[in-house]
């Protein structure tokens, strides 16, 4: 079975390049395409499409207004954003995603001339099978956490720092925890959500007005505090390092080849290195595997590890492997990692 695929942009050049870019492609077909809202929504209702590419900016019925509508038509397809690189695109697509959209891509600010096309075509791919993966093989069958420290380890249930890696899904689950978690914890919580620059910084801003922790995008030099939630900005490194009695975080600009910016992996690691017995490490609901071999690193030391719940996830891409190694401690919802988090962070 092919995967079905909608197309609903106002832009020609963009629905005439996206239809042939998914063309070429066996496992995937275009049944429609749409230039606004209104347009689009009979042809939902008529293909119940498994994945929508949806524009935020149309007349008559734009991408916000048309995300709800195709929510109670079609339950079940899948919406990816696009979205321009700009302070606006970002604070829209965060809306996006509150609506209902399940994930986003941003639109090159220039043509599509020159590498740029094959890398846009890449990114929709990716994303793509990644939802399809999702809805084919759900994930029915992992191997329990195994529940036991490494010998030798001593793990406790109190922590200083609880470090979160997280993609695809991340920011409505990112709201769902935090409304959850009181102002009275006395750790510090360090997140990489991966996200471009300027959406890390509208993502703090959001988060922050709906929680009661302080919520803020990372800089360089800061001490964590005491009920302080830190969003590892868009296309930099986020880690901890010692100084004094506690910790300094340290934002870094990325290494050219390494793929997340940020990782999870670096930050897991950088806490592994210095602060293992003093952390706790979730992992949550995102594609690939970054955090993998940061959890692995974490475990191996002392740290105590969560995972998202497979049926919780938007993608079990993140979480799978650690959960399936029987590395991590504990595996819940949402609601059920903020209630872990309250208690071992107090």
């Amino acid at each position: 079975m092919k995967t079905q695929v909608l197309i609903v942009d106002d832009s020609e050049v963009y629905r005439l390049f996206l239809r042939q870019a998914l063309a070429t492609e066996p496992d995937i077909e275009v049944v429609s395409v749409a230039s606004n809202g209104r347009l689009a929504l009979p042809r939902v209702n008529h293909y119940k499409p498994e994945i929508v590419l949806l524009d935020y900016e149309m007349p008559e019925l734009d991408g916000l207004a048309t995300i709800p509508e195709i929510k109670k038509i079609s339950p079940q397809s899948r919406i990816i954003m696009f979205s321009s690189h700009t302070t606006k695109g970002a604070r829209l697509t965060l809306e996006a995603l509150n609506l209902g959209a399940d994930d986003f891509i941003t639109k090159p600010a220039g043509g599509l001339g020159g590498n740029v096309a094959a890398e846009l075509k890449s990114r929709i791919l990716e994303r793509i099978r990644a939802f399809t993966q999702r809805h084919e093989s759900p994930p029915t069958a992992v191997i329990p956490p195994t529940q036991k420290p490494r010998a030798g380890v001593r793990i406790r249930k109190s922590f200083r720092y609880c470090v979160i890696g997280i993609s695809t899904g991340g920011p409505p689950a990112l709201r769902r925890l935090f409304r959850r978690i009181p102002p009275d914890i006395r750790g510090s919580i360090l997140v990489v959500q991966h996200m471009p620059p300027l959406f890390t910084a509208q993502l703090a801003e959001s988060l922050n007005e709906e929680s009661q922790l302080k919520i803020v995008e990372a800089a360089d030099g800061m001490n964590p505090e005491p009920a302080t939630v830190y969003i590892a900005p868009g296309g930099k490194q986020m880690k901890l390092e010692p100084r004094g009695t506690g910790a300094v975080i340290r934002i870094e600009e990325s290494d050219p080849n390494e793929l997340c910016k940020p990782s999870a992996n670096i930050l897991f690691n950088s806490a592994a290195q210095f602060f293992a017995q003093d952390t706790l490490a979730v992992i949550m609901t995102g594609m690939g595997e970054d955090g993998y071999l940061g959890m692995k690193n974490l475990a191996e030391r002392g740290a105590y590890l969560m995972a998202q719940q497979a049926q919780d996830c938007v993608i079990f891409g993140m979480p799978a492997k650690p959960v399936r190694d029987g590395i991590v401690h504990e595996i819940h919802n949402v609601e059920g990692l903020a209630a872990k988090i309250t208690e071992y962070l107090r």
